[in-house]
């Protein structure tokens, strides 16, 4: 799963590196989007007349294959979209863009919304639900343009909104998001199966809420693009629509039923159990991590540090959640990648540790990379190659230290989205 894995346990503090690998290889594996969906518990089928499988999201197609392969002739029809094409035969795939939304997007998400539109009382339409689905299921509110909502998400991706901030502003842009997708679905009995991608499992966040009541509002919409000074730079259209009180999104949804089947704290308590056999004492510090990718890197290696030394034994410190990146230049990298970079010093004053940090996804930022590993001896091994940490760090440049010191982690795009990992190992 982990790519050139000779290159990244080389050199110093190897055996640290292997071990810490693993512990990261078992968080990977727990999130095994496959096997949720084949052990997944859904509603006695027997009972519908029609079984509809509709999808959106970074693992939709993955999800679609496995459930595919469980229901067989039993399902009606379907229609999925996702990063690529789902190979399946009764449910039709849609390659979509990510995460700038495309027409691509848009008639795989009317094929969506008709796939709903269809149920009746006697039928079934299950929802797989996964992180990106946000971007993936786009379908414009009606008098807003394709071109109007892509210059919206480029400018709240740009600033520095919050992804619940983003998805505020998108569910009522949409004809699908924030419980609309729900609605269109009724008066059929609708059951998703979703993988969680955002912090505390809020199911009006992930992928926007498309069959889960909103908790947001316009007034909280228009908010959002005050705050970041974004409402003289959106299209007029977007603006108009967000002042009109009709455009609210559904605030209770019926016939809707919401199964989180993969989160970030099943990979954490898989990182434990590895951790915990291979001698350490293991300890989850948050499934719920949030905060400047840097400074949280910084607490957890510090955090590290005094449990080793009040424990007397080797630690293993697992955390996870969805950090931020204040970009200040145009540098290569991602918030996992930026995380580790600004952890080398204080790694440095400690004799053995090993950080690690990854995206569940196997993307980080606009790297190749999933995230970065980094030892006590990685600050002295810059300044041999005359590596200045503080610069790299100042062009938000953690993908050009890492590759140049073999401290990238490169998985490839891994089909799962349970948000990031993190693993500190300290020895006292």
């Amino acid at each position: 799963m982990i790519k050139h894995r000779k290159k990244l346990v080389s050199g110093k503090l190897s055996a640290e590196k292997r071990k810490a690998l693993q512990i990261i290889e078992a968080g990977l594996e727990a999130a095994n989007v496959a096997a949720a969906v084949k052990k997944a518990k859904l509603p006695a089928l027997g009972k519908f007349n029609n079984i509809y499988v509709i999808g959106y999201g970074k693992a939709s197609a993955l999800m679609a294959e496995e459930l595919e392969k469980r229901l067989g002739a039993k399902i009606s029809k379907g229609a999925v979209v996702s990063t690529r094409k789902a190979k399946t035969k009764r449910i039709k795939g849609f390659k979509g863009t990510h995460p700038i939304p495309s027409t691509a997007n848009v008639r795989a998400a009317k094929e969506i919304a008709a796939i709903c539109e269809k149920g009746t009382r006697k039928d079934l339409v299950i929802a797989l639900v996964s992180g990106g689905g946000s971007a993936l299921l786009t379908l414009p509110a009606e008098g807003i343009t394709l071109s109007d909502l892509k210059k919206t998400t480029s400018l709240l991706i740009r600033s520095k909104a919050t992804i619940g901030e983003i998805n505020a502003v998108r569910k009522h842009l949409s004809q699908v998001k924030g419980g609309k997708l729900a609605e269109k679905a009724e008066p059929a009995k609708l059951h998703a199966l979703i993988v969680s991608d955002v912090v505390g499992n809020d199911l009006s966040v992930i992928a926007s809420g498309a069959t889960s009541a909103d908790k947001s509002t316009l007034r909280v919409a228009r908010n959002v693009l005050k705050r970041h000074r974004l409402l003289e730079k959106i299209p007029k259209p977007v603006l108009k629509h967000l002042r009109s009180a009709k455009n609210e999104t559904p605030k209770r949804t019926r016939g809707c039923e919401n199964k989180i089947v993969l989160d970030n704290m099943v990979s954490l308590n898989a990182m434990q159990k590895k951790a915990r056999s291979l001698g350490f004492k293991a300890v989850v510090q948050s499934s719920e991590l949030e905060g400047e990718a840097s400074h949280v890197g910084r607490f957890l290696v510090r955090k590290a540090e005094v449990l080793a030394h009040k424990h007397r034994k080797p630690i293993a410190l697992i955390a996870g959640g969805e950090t931020t990146v204040t970009l200040r230049e145009r540098g290569k990298g991602g918030r996992n990648q930026e995380m580790v970079l600004g952890s080398v010093a204080d790694l440095s004053r400690m004799k053995n540790a090993v950080f690690a940090s990854i995206g569940s996804d196997g993307i980080d930022g606009d790297s190749r990379a999933a995230g970065a590993i980094a030892t006590s001896a990685t600050l002295k091994e810059a300044k041999s190659k005359r590596m200045d940490v503080k610069k790299f760090l100042a062009r938000n440049d953690s993908n050009g230290f890492f590759r140049k010191l073999n401290g990238e982690i490169v998985t490839g795009y891994t089909e799962t989205n349970v948000m990031d990992f993190q693993l500190v190992l300290a020895w006292p």
